[in-house]
C-alpha cells in the first residue's frame, strides 16, 4: 500500500522527522552531530528553507522546518543530508 503524499505548504512550520533503518542509531560522537547539522545547513540554504528548532536523538532527527518552495523542503532535508552525514 503507498505511503500518503505529503502535503508542504510554503512559509508555513512543518515538523520532520528522520530515523535510522529499524530505528538503529545514527549519531555516534559529536562529530557526526556536526557534520550532520553542517550538510543540513548547507542545503536549507540551497533550497531556501528556514530551521526554526531542531533534537537530535541517537537513532532520530526532529526539525521544525520553513519552505518557502514547495518542493524545497524534500529537497533541503532529503536523503542527500542524512546519508551524507551518517556515512562517516
Amino acid at each position: 500500500m503507498p505511503r500518503t503524499a505529503r502535503i508542504v505548504i510554503p512559509h508555513l512550520p512543518h515538523h520532520v522527522t528522520q530515523r535510522g533503518n529499524n530505528r538503529h542509531d545514527i549519531f555516534f560522537t559529536s562529530d557526526d552531530y556536526t557534520c550532520y547539522l553542517e550538510c543540513l545547513r548547507e542545503e536549507c540554504e540551497r533550497f531556501d528553507v528556514r530551521v526554526i528548532g531542531y533534537c537530535l536523538m541517537t537513532n532520530h532527527v526532529h526539525l521544525i522546518a520553513i519552505p518557502k518552495t514547495e518542493g524545497g523542503l524534500a529537497k533541503a532535508v532529503g536523503r542527500k543530508v542524512f546519508r551524507t552525514a551518517t556515512k562517516s
